[in-house]
Protein backbone atom coordinates (compact mmCIF):
# COMPACT_ATOMS: atom_id res chain seq x y z
CA UNK A 1 0.00 0.00 0.00
CA UNK A 2 1.25 3.72 -0.83
CA UNK A 3 0.15 5.80 1.85
CA UNK A 4 -1.86 9.18 1.15
CA UNK A 5 -0.03 11.81 0.24
CA UNK A 6 -2.33 14.14 2.05
CA UNK A 7 -4.35 14.02 5.18
CA UNK A 8 -7.35 16.04 6.68
CA UNK A 9 -5.16 18.44 7.87
CA UNK A 10 -2.91 19.24 5.08
CA UNK A 11 -3.41 21.28 1.83
CA UNK A 12 -5.81 20.39 -0.32
CA UNK A 13 -4.43 18.68 -4.01
CA UNK A 14 -4.93 22.10 -5.62
CA UNK A 15 -3.38 24.33 -2.99
CA UNK A 16 -0.99 21.87 -3.16
CA UNK A 17 -0.48 20.92 -6.73
CA UNK A 18 0.11 25.07 -6.68
CA UNK A 19 2.47 25.13 -3.54
CA UNK A 20 4.40 22.94 -5.74
CA UNK A 21 4.60 24.83 -8.68
CA UNK A 22 8.04 25.64 -9.02
CA UNK A 23 9.10 21.57 -8.52
CA UNK A 24 10.26 20.48 -11.87
CA UNK A 25 9.81 16.69 -11.16
CA UNK A 26 7.95 14.04 -9.54
CA UNK A 27 8.48 10.13 -8.62
CA UNK A 28 6.07 7.68 -9.90
CA UNK A 29 5.85 4.54 -8.08
CA UNK A 30 4.47 1.45 -10.29
CA UNK A 31 3.79 -1.74 -7.99
CA UNK A 32 1.62 -4.46 -8.78
CA UNK A 33 -1.66 -3.04 -8.65
CA UNK A 34 -1.39 0.29 -7.92
CA UNK A 35 0.41 3.59 -9.73
CA UNK A 36 1.11 6.83 -7.31
CA UNK A 37 2.78 9.73 -7.99
CA UNK A 38 4.97 11.79 -5.68
CA UNK A 39 6.27 15.85 -6.16
CA UNK A 40 9.71 16.34 -5.71
CA UNK A 41 11.15 19.37 -4.18
CA UNK A 42 13.90 21.58 -6.05
CA UNK A 43 16.85 19.72 -3.72
CA UNK A 44 16.82 17.67 -0.71
CA UNK A 45 17.25 14.08 0.30
CA UNK A 46 14.31 11.46 0.89
CA UNK A 47 13.95 8.23 2.34
CA UNK A 48 12.24 5.86 0.22
CA UNK A 49 11.00 2.44 2.68
CA UNK A 50 8.27 0.65 4.42
CA UNK A 51 8.56 3.02 7.35
CA UNK A 52 5.80 5.04 7.91
CA UNK A 53 8.31 7.99 9.06
CA UNK A 54 10.29 7.58 5.50
CA UNK A 55 10.16 10.73 3.28
CA UNK A 56 7.98 8.53 0.58
CA UNK A 57 6.64 5.53 2.70
CA UNK A 58 6.23 2.46 0.11
CA UNK A 59 4.10 -0.26 2.32
CA UNK A 60 5.08 -3.07 0.08
CA UNK A 61 6.79 -6.31 1.85
CA UNK A 62 9.76 -6.03 -0.64
CA UNK A 63 10.26 -2.71 0.76
CA UNK A 64 12.69 -2.39 3.47
CA UNK A 65 11.88 -0.21 6.55
CA UNK A 66 14.90 2.59 5.29
CA UNK A 67 15.75 1.42 1.69
CA UNK A 68 17.51 3.57 0.01
CA UNK A 69 18.14 7.56 0.09
CA UNK A 70 16.85 9.75 -2.72
CA UNK A 71 19.59 12.83 -3.32
CA UNK A 72 17.83 15.78 -5.29
CA UNK A 73 20.55 18.63 -6.05
CA UNK A 74 22.05 19.85 -9.39
CA UNK A 75 21.85 16.19 -10.23
CA UNK A 76 19.62 13.44 -8.77
CA UNK A 77 20.94 10.15 -7.45
CA UNK A 78 19.94 6.95 -5.47
CA UNK A 79 22.02 5.45 -3.09
CA UNK A 80 21.23 1.61 -1.75
CA UNK A 81 20.63 1.93 2.57
CA UNK A 82 21.11 -1.63 3.21
CA UNK A 83 18.23 -3.29 1.83
CA UNK A 84 16.83 -6.69 2.15
CA UNK A 85 16.31 -7.44 -1.59
CA UNK A 86 18.32 -4.73 -3.15
CA UNK A 87 18.16 -1.24 -4.94
CA UNK A 88 18.68 -2.10 -9.37
CA UNK A 89 19.69 1.13 -11.56
CA UNK A 90 20.03 -0.60 -15.12
CA UNK A 91 19.54 -4.09 -13.80
CA UNK A 92 22.36 -3.52 -11.86
CA UNK A 93 22.28 -4.59 -7.97
CA UNK A 94 23.93 -1.41 -5.99
CA UNK A 95 26.04 -2.25 -2.94
CA UNK A 96 25.39 -0.49 -0.12
CA UNK A 97 26.81 3.29 0.58
CA UNK A 98 27.33 2.47 -3.56
CA UNK A 99 25.12 5.93 -5.25
CA UNK A 100 24.31 6.00 -8.70
CA UNK A 101 23.72 9.03 -10.73
CA UNK A 102 19.69 9.11 -12.05
CA UNK A 103 19.06 10.99 -15.75
CA UNK A 104 15.66 12.19 -16.44
CA UNK A 105 13.58 9.70 -17.14
CA UNK A 106 15.73 6.83 -15.22
CA UNK A 107 13.77 3.88 -14.30
CA UNK A 108 15.26 1.80 -11.27
CA UNK A 109 13.33 -0.73 -8.66
CA UNK A 110 13.26 -1.26 -5.37
CA UNK A 111 12.71 -4.71 -4.38
CA UNK A 112 10.03 -5.53 -7.36
CA UNK A 113 8.53 -1.94 -7.36
CA UNK A 114 9.48 0.20 -10.34
CA UNK A 115 10.20 3.70 -9.35
CA UNK A 116 10.47 6.84 -12.67
CA UNK A 117 11.79 10.07 -12.41
CA UNK A 118 8.89 12.06 -14.72
CA UNK A 119 8.92 15.77 -15.72
CA UNK A 120 5.79 17.39 -13.52
CA UNK A 121 3.87 18.92 -16.54
CA UNK A 122 4.74 15.57 -18.36
CA UNK A 123 2.68 13.84 -16.20
CA UNK A 124 -0.05 15.86 -15.32
CA UNK A 125 -0.65 16.49 -19.00
CA UNK A 126 -2.33 13.48 -19.99
CA UNK A 127 -4.88 13.61 -17.10
CA UNK A 128 -8.28 12.58 -18.88
CA UNK A 129 -11.60 11.42 -18.29
CA UNK A 130 -11.40 7.61 -18.75
CA UNK A 131 -14.28 5.46 -20.25
CA UNK A 132 -16.39 3.39 -17.65
CA UNK A 133 -15.20 0.10 -18.96
CA UNK A 134 -11.83 1.11 -18.22
CA UNK A 135 -12.91 2.45 -14.68
CA UNK A 136 -14.87 -1.00 -13.56
CA UNK A 137 -11.27 -2.76 -14.19
CA UNK A 138 -9.07 0.09 -11.94
CA UNK A 139 -11.80 -0.32 -9.19
CA UNK A 140 -11.76 -4.19 -9.37
CA UNK A 141 -7.91 -4.36 -8.91
CA UNK A 142 -8.77 -1.68 -5.82
CA UNK A 143 -10.53 -3.96 -3.58
CA UNK A 144 -7.89 -6.58 -4.70
CA UNK A 145 -5.11 -4.44 -3.45
CA UNK A 146 -6.62 -3.45 -0.38
CA UNK A 147 -7.68 -6.77 0.68
CA UNK A 148 -4.22 -7.95 0.58
CA UNK A 149 -2.63 -4.82 1.79
CA UNK A 150 -5.50 -3.84 4.44
CA UNK A 151 -5.31 -0.38 2.77
CA UNK A 152 -8.37 1.64 2.45
CA UNK A 153 -9.86 3.94 -0.20
CA UNK A 154 -13.16 5.67 -1.10
CA UNK A 155 -15.40 5.61 -4.52
CA UNK A 156 -17.21 9.10 -5.38
CA UNK A 157 -19.53 9.16 -7.22
CA UNK A 158 -20.83 12.74 -8.83
CA UNK A 159 -23.74 14.33 -10.83
CA UNK A 160 -23.05 17.16 -12.26
CA UNK A 161 -25.80 18.86 -14.04
CA UNK A 162 -24.55 21.96 -15.82
CA UNK A 163 -25.78 24.32 -19.28
CA UNK A 164 -23.76 22.86 -22.34
CA UNK A 165 -21.42 25.54 -22.18
CA UNK A 166 -20.33 24.33 -18.75
CA UNK A 167 -19.24 21.25 -19.61
CA UNK A 168 -15.30 21.96 -20.32
CA UNK A 169 -15.26 23.60 -16.64
CA UNK A 170 -17.16 20.39 -15.19
CA UNK A 171 -14.16 18.39 -16.67
CA UNK A 172 -11.33 20.79 -15.90
CA UNK A 173 -12.63 21.27 -12.20
CA UNK A 174 -12.72 17.38 -11.85
CA UNK A 175 -9.39 17.20 -13.32
CA UNK A 176 -7.53 19.59 -11.18
CA UNK A 177 -9.31 19.15 -7.90
CA UNK A 178 -8.02 15.42 -7.77
CA UNK A 179 -4.68 13.79 -7.17
CA UNK A 180 -2.56 12.21 -9.61
CA UNK A 181 -3.31 9.04 -8.35
CA UNK A 182 -7.13 9.09 -8.15
CA UNK A 183 -8.75 8.09 -11.74
CA UNK A 184 -11.85 9.87 -12.96
CA UNK A 185 -14.05 8.13 -15.55
CA UNK A 186 -17.94 9.22 -16.77
CA UNK A 187 -20.79 7.18 -15.48
CA UNK A 188 -23.34 8.21 -17.74
CA UNK A 189 -24.38 12.01 -19.16
CA UNK A 190 -23.33 14.28 -16.15
CA UNK A 191 -22.87 11.86 -14.09
CA UNK A 192 -19.09 10.63 -13.23
CA UNK A 193 -17.42 8.24 -10.88
CA UNK A 194 -13.71 8.59 -9.10
CA UNK A 195 -11.43 6.29 -7.83
CA UNK A 196 -9.73 8.04 -4.77
CA UNK A 197 -6.84 6.02 -4.09
CA UNK A 198 -5.20 5.23 -0.33
CA UNK A 199 -7.56 7.73 1.50
CA UNK A 200 -9.08 7.67 4.97
CA UNK A 201 -12.24 8.55 5.08
CA UNK A 202 -12.25 12.09 6.40
CA UNK A 203 -9.04 13.04 3.27
CA UNK A 204 -12.19 11.32 1.17
CA UNK A 205 -14.72 13.59 2.79
CA UNK A 206 -12.89 16.88 2.53
CA UNK A 207 -12.24 15.83 -1.34
CA UNK A 208 -15.88 15.27 -1.61
CA UNK A 209 -16.70 18.97 -0.02
CA UNK A 210 -14.09 20.55 -1.83
CA UNK A 211 -15.15 19.10 -4.90
CA UNK A 212 -18.33 19.82 -4.65
CA UNK A 213 -17.73 23.50 -3.75
CA UNK A 214 -15.94 24.32 -6.97
CA UNK A 215 -18.26 22.16 -9.27
CA UNK A 216 -20.92 24.73 -7.91
CA UNK A 217 -19.08 27.97 -9.22
CA UNK A 218 -19.08 26.34 -12.84
CA UNK A 219 -23.18 26.99 -12.45
CA UNK A 220 -23.78 23.09 -12.36
CA UNK A 221 -26.27 21.50 -10.12
CA UNK A 222 -24.14 19.24 -8.02
CA UNK A 223 -25.16 15.67 -6.02
CA UNK A 224 -22.75 13.03 -4.77
CA UNK A 225 -22.23 9.92 -2.92
CA UNK A 226 -19.46 8.49 -1.22
CA UNK A 227 -18.27 4.91 -0.23
CA UNK A 228 -15.55 4.09 1.74
CA UNK A 229 -13.42 0.43 1.64
CA UNK A 230 -13.59 -1.24 3.61
CA UNK A 231 -17.01 0.31 5.75
CA UNK A 232 -18.97 0.50 3.13
CA UNK A 233 -18.46 -3.05 1.47
CA UNK A 234 -15.57 -5.04 0.03
CA UNK A 235 -16.07 -5.95 -3.63
CA UNK A 236 -17.01 -3.21 -6.51
CA UNK A 237 -20.69 -4.06 -6.30
CA UNK A 238 -21.37 -2.91 -3.42
CA UNK A 239 -18.86 0.10 -2.91
CA UNK A 240 -20.92 1.27 -6.26
CA UNK A 241 -24.44 0.65 -5.01
CA UNK A 242 -23.71 2.79 -1.86
CA UNK A 243 -22.09 5.30 -3.83
CA UNK A 244 -25.12 5.65 -6.16
CA UNK A 245 -27.70 5.33 -3.22
CA UNK A 246 -26.20 8.91 -1.95
CA UNK A 247 -26.48 10.29 -5.41
CA UNK A 248 -29.95 9.50 -5.43
CA UNK A 249 -30.18 10.20 -1.67
CA UNK A 250 -32.43 6.85 -1.60
CA UNK A 251 -32.13 4.12 1.29
CA UNK A 252 -30.14 1.19 -0.47
CA UNK A 253 -33.04 -1.15 1.39
CA UNK A 254 -35.58 0.32 -0.36
CA UNK A 255 -35.24 -2.00 -3.50
CA UNK A 256 -37.75 -4.63 -4.80
CA UNK A 257 -35.56 -7.61 -5.57
CA UNK A 258 -37.10 -9.23 -2.02
CA UNK A 259 -40.49 -9.11 -3.75
CA UNK A 260 -39.20 -10.78 -6.64
CA UNK A 261 -39.93 -14.90 -6.15
CA UNK A 262 -39.85 -16.68 -9.46
CA UNK A 263 -37.08 -19.65 -9.29
CA UNK A 264 -38.05 -22.69 -7.63
CA UNK A 265 -34.87 -22.83 -5.53
CA UNK A 266 -36.06 -19.03 -4.20
CA UNK A 267 -39.65 -20.44 -3.83
CA UNK A 268 -38.51 -23.26 -1.55
CA UNK A 269 -36.24 -21.10 0.44
CA UNK A 270 -39.12 -18.53 0.90
CA UNK A 271 -41.37 -21.20 2.53
CA UNK A 272 -38.85 -22.85 4.76
CA UNK A 273 -38.28 -19.31 6.20
CA UNK A 274 -41.96 -19.00 7.39
CA UNK A 275 -41.15 -22.27 9.61
CA UNK A 276 -37.81 -20.92 10.79
CA UNK A 277 -39.02 -17.82 11.72
CA UNK A 278 -41.74 -18.92 14.15
CA UNK A 279 -38.80 -20.45 16.25
CA UNK A 280 -35.78 -18.23 17.90
CA UNK A 281 -33.15 -20.40 16.63
CA UNK A 282 -29.86 -18.92 15.61
CA UNK A 283 -29.91 -18.95 11.64
CA UNK A 284 -26.92 -18.91 9.45
CA UNK A 285 -27.75 -17.49 5.66
CA UNK A 286 -24.76 -18.36 3.21
CA UNK A 287 -24.34 -17.07 -0.10
CA UNK A 288 -22.19 -15.18 -2.91
CA UNK A 289 -21.53 -11.49 -2.40
CA UNK A 290 -24.74 -9.63 -3.70
CA UNK A 291 -26.93 -12.34 -3.59
CA UNK A 292 -29.38 -10.65 -1.21
CA UNK A 293 -28.73 -12.13 2.44
CA UNK A 294 -30.09 -9.09 4.17
CA UNK A 295 -33.04 -9.82 2.22
CA UNK A 296 -33.58 -13.18 3.65
CA UNK A 297 -32.66 -11.88 7.14
CA UNK A 298 -35.08 -8.99 7.01
CA UNK A 299 -37.70 -11.66 5.97
CA UNK A 300 -37.25 -13.56 8.73
CA UNK A 301 -37.32 -10.72 11.27
CA UNK A 302 -40.57 -9.48 9.29
CA UNK A 303 -42.06 -12.93 10.02
CA UNK A 304 -41.29 -13.74 13.79
CA UNK A 305 -42.63 -12.86 16.48
CA UNK A 306 -40.03 -10.26 17.32
CA UNK A 307 -41.43 -7.32 14.21
CA UNK A 308 -42.11 -4.79 16.70
CA UNK A 309 -38.78 -4.97 18.38
CA UNK A 310 -36.18 -3.51 16.04
CA UNK A 311 -33.77 -5.27 13.89
CA UNK A 312 -30.59 -4.03 14.30
CA UNK A 313 -27.86 -4.71 11.77
CA UNK A 314 -23.59 -4.35 12.06
CA UNK A 315 -21.24 -5.46 9.00
CA UNK A 316 -18.42 -6.88 11.18
CA UNK A 317 -16.03 -6.82 8.04
CA UNK A 318 -16.58 -3.03 8.01
CA UNK A 319 -14.87 -1.70 11.53
CA UNK A 320 -11.58 -1.96 13.03
CA UNK A 321 -11.59 -4.23 16.41
CA UNK A 322 -11.90 -1.99 18.72
CA UNK A 323 -14.65 -0.09 17.14
CA UNK A 324 -16.77 -3.10 16.54
CA UNK A 325 -16.03 -4.44 19.67
CA UNK A 326 -17.16 -0.94 21.32
CA UNK A 327 -19.89 -1.45 18.72
CA UNK A 328 -21.15 -4.72 19.47
CA UNK A 329 -20.98 -4.65 23.08
CA UNK A 330 -21.15 -1.08 24.34
CA UNK A 331 -18.66 0.79 26.41
CA UNK A 332 -18.46 2.36 30.12
CA UNK A 333 -17.40 6.25 30.10
CA UNK A 334 -13.95 6.42 30.11
CA UNK A 335 -13.30 2.77 29.02
CA UNK A 336 -10.77 4.38 26.58
CA UNK A 337 -9.69 7.54 24.82
CA UNK A 338 -12.54 9.48 23.75
CA UNK A 339 -15.68 7.29 25.77
CA UNK A 340 -16.77 10.76 27.24
CA UNK A 341 -20.15 9.10 28.26
CA UNK A 342 -21.13 5.35 28.63
CA UNK A 343 -23.23 3.67 25.73
CA UNK A 344 -25.00 0.38 25.24
CA UNK A 345 -23.87 -2.00 22.73
CA UNK A 346 -25.85 -3.62 19.57
CA UNK A 347 -26.28 -6.66 21.44
CA UNK A 348 -27.95 -4.61 24.55
CA UNK A 349 -30.35 -2.88 22.05
CA UNK A 350 -31.74 -5.33 20.33
CA UNK A 351 -32.92 -6.90 22.95
CA UNK A 352 -36.61 -8.19 22.18
CA UNK A 353 -35.30 -7.82 18.58
CA UNK A 354 -33.31 -9.49 15.88
CA UNK A 355 -29.67 -8.41 15.87
CA UNK A 356 -28.12 -9.46 11.59
CA UNK A 357 -24.30 -9.77 11.79
CA UNK A 358 -23.10 -9.56 8.53
CA UNK A 359 -20.26 -11.36 7.22
CA UNK A 360 -19.56 -12.56 10.62
CA UNK A 361 -16.58 -14.74 9.09
CA UNK A 362 -14.63 -11.75 9.62
CA UNK A 363 -15.05 -11.30 13.06
CA UNK A 364 -11.51 -11.54 15.44
CA UNK A 365 -10.80 -14.23 17.30
CA UNK A 366 -10.90 -12.27 20.04
CA UNK A 367 -14.32 -11.22 19.80
CA UNK A 368 -15.52 -14.53 18.77
CA UNK A 369 -15.09 -15.77 22.18
CA UNK A 370 -16.44 -12.80 23.60
CA UNK A 371 -19.52 -13.31 21.00
CA UNK A 372 -19.74 -17.30 22.45
CA UNK A 373 -19.92 -16.03 25.88
CA UNK A 374 -22.87 -13.64 24.73
CA UNK A 375 -24.66 -16.77 23.35
CA UNK A 376 -24.14 -19.19 25.99
CA UNK A 377 -25.04 -16.85 29.08
CA UNK A 378 -27.94 -14.28 27.20
CA UNK A 379 -25.81 -11.49 29.57
CA UNK A 380 -23.30 -8.67 27.76
CA UNK A 381 -20.95 -6.71 29.70
CA UNK A 382 -19.60 -3.57 28.23
CA UNK A 383 -16.45 -2.78 27.66
CA UNK A 384 -14.80 -1.01 30.88
CA UNK A 385 -17.40 -2.45 32.61
CA UNK A 386 -17.57 -5.13 35.96
CA UNK A 387 -21.34 -6.30 35.65
CA UNK A 388 -23.43 -7.97 33.19
CA UNK A 389 -26.39 -6.79 31.51
CA UNK A 390 -29.20 -9.80 30.67
CA UNK A 391 -30.32 -9.68 26.86
CA UNK A 392 -33.10 -11.60 24.66
CA UNK A 393 -32.45 -11.24 21.34
CA UNK A 394 -32.27 -13.57 17.92
CA UNK A 395 -28.95 -13.93 16.33
CA UNK A 396 -29.05 -14.13 12.60
CA UNK A 397 -25.40 -14.21 10.78
CA UNK A 398 -24.03 -14.54 7.59
CA UNK A 399 -21.14 -15.00 5.18
CA UNK A 400 -20.26 -15.82 1.77
CA UNK A 401 -17.09 -17.53 3.15
CA UNK A 402 -16.71 -21.04 3.75
CA UNK A 403 -16.96 -21.32 7.65
CA UNK A 404 -16.13 -25.07 7.67
CA UNK A 405 -12.76 -24.17 6.04
CA UNK A 406 -12.10 -21.46 7.91
CA UNK A 407 -12.43 -23.63 11.35
CA UNK A 408 -10.09 -25.88 9.87
CA UNK A 409 -7.43 -23.00 9.44
CA UNK A 410 -7.89 -21.39 13.06
CA UNK A 411 -9.27 -18.65 11.86
CA UNK A 412 -12.85 -19.25 12.96
CA UNK A 413 -13.93 -20.97 16.42
CA UNK A 414 -16.07 -24.27 16.01
CA UNK A 415 -18.02 -23.69 18.72
CA UNK A 416 -19.19 -20.03 17.75
CA UNK A 417 -19.95 -22.12 14.56
CA UNK A 418 -22.09 -24.67 16.51
CA UNK A 419 -23.82 -21.87 18.38
CA UNK A 420 -25.13 -19.47 15.08
CA UNK A 421 -25.96 -22.74 12.92
CA UNK A 422 -28.72 -23.76 14.46
CA UNK A 423 -30.35 -23.43 10.78
CA UNK A 424 -28.52 -22.86 7.56
CA UNK A 425 -29.97 -21.46 4.74
CA UNK A 426 -28.03 -20.96 1.83
CA UNK A 427 -29.05 -18.68 -1.06
CA UNK A 428 -28.71 -19.44 -4.75
CA UNK A 429 -26.47 -16.81 -6.89
CA UNK A 430 -28.72 -15.41 -9.69
CA UNK A 431 -26.81 -17.36 -12.36
CA UNK A 432 -28.93 -19.84 -11.28
CA UNK A 433 -32.08 -17.84 -10.88
CA UNK A 434 -32.52 -17.30 -14.57
CA UNK A 435 -36.23 -16.96 -14.06
CA UNK A 436 -35.82 -13.56 -11.90
CA UNK A 437 -33.47 -11.63 -14.65
CA UNK A 438 -35.79 -10.32 -16.09
CA UNK A 439 -38.69 -9.47 -13.91
CA UNK A 440 -35.54 -8.26 -11.67
CA UNK A 441 -34.42 -5.83 -14.50
CA UNK A 442 -38.00 -4.80 -14.82
CA UNK A 443 -38.38 -3.71 -11.27
CA UNK A 444 -34.74 -1.96 -10.98
CA UNK A 445 -36.01 -0.04 -13.93
CA UNK A 446 -39.11 0.92 -12.88
CA UNK A 447 -37.49 2.30 -9.32
CA UNK A 448 -34.77 3.98 -11.02
CA UNK A 449 -36.89 5.42 -13.73
CA UNK A 450 -39.66 7.00 -11.17
CA UNK A 451 -36.50 8.18 -9.31
CA UNK A 452 -35.38 10.39 -12.45
CA UNK A 453 -38.82 10.97 -13.57
CA UNK A 454 -39.28 9.08 -16.31
CA UNK A 455 -42.06 6.47 -18.03
CA UNK A 456 -40.87 2.85 -17.51
CA UNK A 457 -38.44 1.72 -20.11
CA UNK A 458 -39.04 -1.79 -21.78
CA UNK A 459 -36.02 -4.16 -22.35
CA UNK A 460 -35.19 -4.95 -25.88
CA UNK A 461 -35.77 -8.88 -26.34
CA UNK A 462 -31.94 -8.91 -27.59
CA UNK A 463 -31.04 -7.08 -24.21
CA UNK A 464 -32.89 -9.48 -22.27
CA UNK A 465 -31.11 -12.75 -23.56
CA UNK A 466 -27.77 -11.12 -22.91
CA UNK A 467 -28.79 -10.64 -19.73
CA UNK A 468 -30.25 -13.83 -18.75
CA UNK A 469 -27.08 -15.39 -20.25
CA UNK A 470 -24.89 -13.75 -18.48
CA UNK A 471 -23.52 -15.57 -14.95
CA UNK A 472 -23.72 -11.85 -12.93
CA UNK A 473 -20.51 -13.05 -11.00
CA UNK A 474 -22.01 -9.54 -8.44
CA UNK A 475 -25.25 -11.27 -8.24
CA UNK A 476 -28.43 -8.74 -7.59
CA UNK A 477 -25.79 -5.81 -6.38
CA UNK A 478 -24.31 -6.03 -10.02
CA UNK A 479 -27.64 -6.72 -11.94
CA UNK A 480 -28.87 -3.17 -10.15
CA UNK A 481 -25.56 -1.21 -11.17
CA UNK A 482 -26.11 -2.14 -14.51
CA UNK A 483 -29.78 -1.37 -15.07
CA UNK A 484 -28.79 1.78 -13.07
CA UNK A 485 -26.34 2.77 -15.90
CA UNK A 486 -28.43 1.77 -18.40
CA UNK A 487 -31.11 3.78 -17.15
CA UNK A 488 -28.72 6.76 -17.28
CA UNK A 489 -27.47 5.67 -20.62
CA UNK A 490 -30.54 5.37 -22.41
CA UNK A 491 -32.31 8.00 -24.77
CA UNK A 492 -34.47 5.87 -26.87
CA UNK A 493 -37.90 4.54 -26.42
CA UNK A 494 -36.27 1.49 -25.13
CA UNK A 495 -33.38 -0.33 -23.38
CA UNK A 496 -30.77 -2.27 -25.95
CA UNK A 497 -27.58 -3.67 -25.78
CA UNK A 498 -25.73 -0.26 -26.73
CA UNK A 499 -27.34 0.23 -23.00
CA UNK A 500 -25.39 -2.67 -21.07
CA UNK A 501 -21.75 -3.98 -21.07
CA UNK A 502 -22.40 -6.21 -23.32
CA UNK A 503 -19.00 -7.39 -24.54
CA UNK A 504 -18.23 -8.30 -20.69
CA UNK A 505 -21.67 -10.48 -21.15
CA UNK A 506 -20.93 -11.84 -24.33
CA UNK A 507 -17.41 -13.15 -23.05
CA UNK A 508 -19.11 -14.77 -20.55
CA UNK A 509 -21.54 -16.26 -22.51
CA UNK A 510 -18.54 -17.54 -24.86
CA UNK A 511 -16.47 -19.37 -22.03
CA UNK A 512 -19.83 -21.02 -20.84
CA UNK A 513 -19.79 -22.69 -23.71
CA UNK A 514 -16.90 -24.16 -23.75
CA UNK A 515 -17.24 -26.03 -20.36
CA UNK A 516 -19.19 -29.07 -19.54
CA UNK A 517 -22.62 -29.43 -18.58
CA UNK A 518 -23.22 -29.41 -15.06
CA UNK A 519 -25.64 -32.83 -15.79
CA UNK A 520 -25.11 -34.80 -18.75
CA UNK A 521 -27.67 -35.38 -21.48
CA UNK A 522 -30.23 -38.48 -20.58
CA UNK A 523 -28.68 -40.17 -23.61
CA UNK A 524 -25.38 -38.62 -25.31
CA UNK A 525 -23.86 -39.04 -28.05
CA UNK A 526 -20.02 -40.51 -27.73
CA UNK A 527 -17.78 -37.76 -27.44
CA UNK A 528 -14.91 -37.76 -29.72
CA UNK A 529 -11.56 -38.66 -28.35
CA UNK A 530 -10.27 -35.49 -28.59
CA UNK A 531 -13.36 -33.25 -27.26
CA UNK A 532 -11.96 -32.76 -23.94
CA UNK A 533 -8.54 -31.22 -25.68
CA UNK A 534 -10.03 -28.82 -28.48
CA UNK A 535 -12.55 -27.42 -25.25
CA UNK A 536 -9.20 -27.25 -23.65
CA UNK A 537 -7.70 -25.61 -26.91
CA UNK A 538 -10.47 -23.20 -27.34
CA UNK A 539 -10.57 -22.00 -23.55
CA UNK A 540 -6.68 -21.37 -23.97
CA UNK A 541 -7.19 -19.36 -27.39
CA UNK A 542 -10.08 -17.08 -25.91
CA UNK A 543 -7.87 -16.59 -22.38
CA UNK A 544 -4.54 -15.34 -24.90
CA UNK A 545 -7.18 -13.21 -27.14
CA UNK A 546 -8.88 -11.64 -24.00
CA UNK A 547 -5.34 -10.61 -22.36
CA UNK A 548 -3.83 -9.51 -25.56
CA UNK A 549 -6.92 -7.04 -25.87
CA UNK A 550 -6.27 -6.34 -22.34
CA UNK A 551 -3.19 -5.09 -22.45
CA UNK A 552 -1.93 -7.56 -20.62
CA UNK A 553 -3.91 -6.44 -17.72
CA UNK A 554 -5.50 -9.58 -15.61
CA UNK A 555 -8.01 -7.98 -14.27
CA UNK A 556 -9.42 -6.14 -17.42
CA UNK A 557 -9.34 -9.56 -18.96
CA UNK A 558 -10.98 -11.37 -16.51
CA UNK A 559 -13.99 -8.55 -16.97
CA UNK A 560 -13.84 -9.63 -20.88
CA UNK A 561 -14.19 -12.90 -20.41
CA UNK A 562 -16.80 -12.23 -17.46
CA UNK A 563 -15.17 -14.59 -15.08
CA UNK A 564 -13.16 -13.32 -11.57
CA UNK A 565 -9.23 -12.42 -11.55
CA UNK A 566 -9.17 -15.34 -9.12
CA UNK A 567 -10.67 -17.63 -11.61
CA UNK A 568 -8.50 -15.99 -14.33
CA UNK A 569 -5.47 -16.40 -12.42
CA UNK A 570 -6.33 -20.45 -11.63
CA UNK A 571 -7.35 -20.74 -15.39
CA UNK A 572 -3.17 -19.87 -16.48
CA UNK A 573 -2.16 -22.04 -14.19
CA UNK A 574 -4.10 -24.87 -15.54
CA UNK A 575 -3.02 -23.93 -19.06
CA UNK A 576 0.88 -23.65 -18.33
CA UNK A 577 0.16 -19.57 -19.62
CA UNK A 578 2.76 -17.50 -17.46
CA UNK A 579 0.99 -14.30 -15.64
CA UNK A 580 2.03 -11.09 -17.42
CA UNK A 581 3.20 -7.85 -15.38
CA UNK A 582 0.00 -5.57 -14.87
CA UNK A 583 -0.47 -2.63 -17.23
CA UNK A 584 1.10 -0.03 -15.00
CA UNK A 585 -1.81 2.47 -15.59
Amino acid sequence: MLRGQFSSDEPTPVELLRSDAGSARCLLVIGDGFVSTHALPARGDLILGRAAEADIAIDVSCISRRHALLRIGESTQIEDLGSANGTFVDDRRLERGVIATLPPGAAFELGSVMLMLQDRQASIRPRRIWTHGYFEARLEDECARAEQAHATFALLRVRATAPADSAAAVHAVLLACLRPADVVASYGPDDYEVLIADATDDLARTLERRLRARLAETGAEVRTGLAAYPADGRVPEALMARACAGVDAVALDDEPQGLIIESAAMKNLHRLLGRVAASDISVLVLGETGVGKEIVAERLHALSARVAAPLLRLNCAALAPDLLESELFGHERGAFTGAVGARPGLLETATGGTLFLDEVGDLPLALQAKLLRVLETRRVRRVGGDDDVAVDLRIVAATHRDLEAEVAAGRFRQDLLFRINGMTLVIPPLRERVDEIGPLATAFIAAYCRRHGRAPLPIDPAALRAMRRYEWPGNLRELRNVVERAVLLCTTPTITLAHLPADKMASTFEMRKLRPASSPPIAPAPPPVDLRGGMRAQERALIEDALARAGANQTRAAKLLGISRRTLIARLDEHGLPRPRKDPR
